[in-house]
C-alpha cells in the first residue's frame, strides 16, 4: 500500500562540498581552462568561493572579467570536457558520510542528490564514488532543470517521493543550498566541513548547523 504523502520523509543533500571533497579536481581543471586560455589560474581558496551556483557561473568568476557570451561558452565547454575527462581522481568522499547514509537508509528516509552540477558530470562522480549508496533519485543542472537555489527540481522530487516539504530535510553547504531550502519550505540543514563558513551560511538564513556527518545525522529527526 502507498503511503499517505506527509507519512514519508526525505532528505535531500547537495553534492560538491556535501557529500564529496572536489575542490581540487574542480581547480585543477578550472585551472587547466585558465592556462589554455590566457587567464590567472585560481588559487585554492578562489576557487571555494566560486563554487556553489554552477559551472557557467564557476567559469565566470574565474574569468575574473566581463566576457563576451561566445568566450564564455568556449571556456565552459573545455572546462567541462578537462573535468569529465580526468576521472575526478581527487575526489574522495567526506569521512563519516558512508556511516550517515547507511544510517538514515536503515531508520527510512528516501534520499536524494540535487547538485548544480552539470549532469554529466554529476553522473560520473556518483558512479565512481556514491553508486554503493543507492540514491532514489540523483539530479543534475541540465536544460530541463533549473538551478537552485530555485525551487523547483526540489518540489519535483519530493512529489516524487510522495513527501511533504515539511516532512523532508535539505542539506548542503552552500548559501545557494540555504536559500534553496528556504523558497522550498523544507527543514534546511548547513554543513560546516565544505566550502563555506558558519558565518556566510548564517548570513544566508540557516539557522540549524551540523560540524560533521555524524552530527547531522543526529540533527535529522523525523
Amino acid at each position: 500500500m502507498e503511503k499517505k504523502k506527509n507519512e514519508n520523509k526525505a532528505v535531500i543533500f547537495d553534492l560538491d562540498g556535501t557529500l564529496l571533497d572536489t575542490l581540487s579536481d574542480i581547480k585543477d581543471s578550472l585551472n587547466a581552462m585558465l592556462v589554455k586560455f590566457g587567464f590567472e589560474i585560481a588559487s585554492d581558496d578562489e576557487v571555494k568561493n566560486y563554487v556553489g551556483d554552477g559551472a557557467r557561473n564557476l567559469v565566470r568568476r574565474a574569468l575574473k572579467k566581463e566576457v563576451e557570451k561566445e568566450v564564455l561558452d568556449e571556456c565552459l565547454a573545455y572546462y567541462n570536457e578537462v573535468y569529465n575527462g580526468s576521472g575526478s581522481p581527487k575526489t574522495k568522499v567526506f569521512d563519516g558520510v558512508a556511516d550517515m547514509i547507511y544510517s538514515l537508509k536503515k531508520r527510512g528516509y528516501k534520499l536524494a542528490i540535487l547538485t548544480n552540477k552539470p549532469q554529466d558530470s554529476t553522473d560520473k562522480v556518483y558512479e565512481k564514488y556514491l553508486k554503493q549508496f543507492e540514491f532514489d533519485l540523483v539530479v543534475g543542472q541540465s536544460a530541463s532543470v533549473a538551478c537552485k537555489p530555485d525551487k523547483t527540481a526540489t518540489l519535483n522530487i519530493l512529489e516524487s517521493f510522495n513527501t511533504d516539504a515539511s516532512r523532508a530535510y535539505f542539506v548542503g553547504d552552500g548559501e545557494t543550498d540555504v536559500m534553496t531550502s528556504i523558497n522550498a519550505g523544507t527543514r534546511g540543514i548547513a554543513a560546516l566541513w565544505g566550502n563555506r563558513t558558519r558565518e556566510q551560511l548564517a548570513a544566508a538564513g540557516a539557522t540549524v548547523f551540523a560540524k560533521t556527518p555524524a552530527d547531522l545525522e543526529k540533527l535529522i529527526k523525523l
